[in-house]
């Protein structure tokens, strides 16, 4: 079969062949297919079929087990999750625009901007345009960096965790992130002066999911240090999860400055005096290369600038506890440093 013209080839794309491959993508299953869609499989058959003959080529290959996607079939299903959520986007935000509001933004960040920088920019931008509905994703920038290629997010705050990554996307460096290792105030460590990372490695801790950026620093100091990996652990993007699991399971974890200073201050929890070898790069604004930036990122990101401006101007950092930039905010090392009531 002749090959499309591009614009005739997306002429006789349909809504509903982009959903069934995305569901078969997922599945691998035509008859859970057809179940999830709502249609009998001879239905859900033919409109593959369909599909393959518009693109004159094979998407799945039947195995006992499952359909498998090809190598081109992988890079269609890619296709129709991305337009898929661009899709429900947009009816998102036609509904909240023919209501009168502002339309929608999907943010997401580290957790490093949880605590402060990120609640202060939307609390503005809420001021300015109190009916925009804002989806915030909060979790580890591997995961962030996934979405945003997807389509799911306008923009991420947060690392690129791979060198190919920076062939995909725009990198805006904001600030350094300071890592302190802590521990709930009644843990045997707590009165420790000095800790090495051999003191560590048997005790449970909860970290972020690998492959994360502040999970890959971790795991590649033990392994420097000449340590086995880590192994009693429970992975968690969550932040309340973590400070619970510290709090009353007796583990160790280490996050950033800002999210656990304030407890480290009231007594709840005590910085443990480990240092660890390392550099974790700055986090900041990621956005899709060639892809033009809404109108509600652009004015979110203008706000967040102003922000940063501000705390520079008063001598602040975004990324310090108590205003001032730190030396060396950029390394992972946790040294005890006297705590202000």
């Amino acid at each position: 079969m002749r090959d499309l013209a591009p614009t005739a080839l997306l002429s006789r794309l349909r809504f509903k062949q982009l959903r069934l491959v995305d569901v078969l993508g997922r599945t691998g299953n035509l008859r859970r297919t057809a179940a999830e869609l709502n249609m009998t499989q001879p239905a859900a058959t033919k409109i593959l079929q369909d599909l393959e003959d518009t693109l004159g080529v094979k998407l799945f290959e039947r195995t006992p087990r499952a359909m498998i996607a090809t190598e081109i079939g992988t890079h269609v299903v890619d296709y129709a999750r991305r337009a898929l959520t661009d899709g429900e986007r947009f009816a998102g935000a036609l509904a909240n625009l023919k209501r009168g509001g502002y339309g929608a933004l999907a943010l997401g960040a580290i957790m490093a901007t949880a605590s402060d920088l990120l609640p202060r920019a939307i609390a503005e931008l809420k001021r300015q345009r109190p009916l925009m509905t804002i989806q915030v994703l909060a979790t580890t920038s591997d995961q962030l960096i996934g979405a945003l290629g997807r389509g799911e997010l306008d923009l991420v705050i947060g690392r690129l965790p791979t060198s190919e990554d920076r062939a995909k996307f725009d990198f805006e460096p904001l600030s350094m992130e300071e890592l302190w290792a802590f521990a709930a105030a009644s843990h045997p460590l707590a009165g420790r002066a000095h800790l090495d990372l051999a003191d560590m490695g048997d005790l449970p801790w909860v970290l972020q999911p690998a492959p994360s950026p502040m999970r890959r620093l971790i795991d590649t100091a033990f392994g420097a240090a000449g340590l086995r990996t880590l192994d009693n652990l429970v992975e968690t993007s969550s932040i309340f999860a973590t400070l619970n699991l510290v709090r009353h399971a007796g583990m160790v974890s280490m996050l950033p400055s800002t999210i656990v200073a304030q407890e480290v201050a009231g007594g709840g929890f005590v910085r443990l005096p480990l240092e660890v070898k390392g550099e974790l790069e700055p986090y900041g604004i990621v956005t899709r290369k060639g892809v033009v930036m809404t109108p509600n990122a652009a004015e979110f990101l203008s706000i967040l600038k102003s922000l940063i401006a501000s705390k520079d101007q008063e001598g602040m950092s975004p990324s310090g506890t108590d205003g001032r930039t730190r030396p060396g905010a950029n390394t992972l090392s946790t040294k005890r440093k006297p705590v202000r009531k």
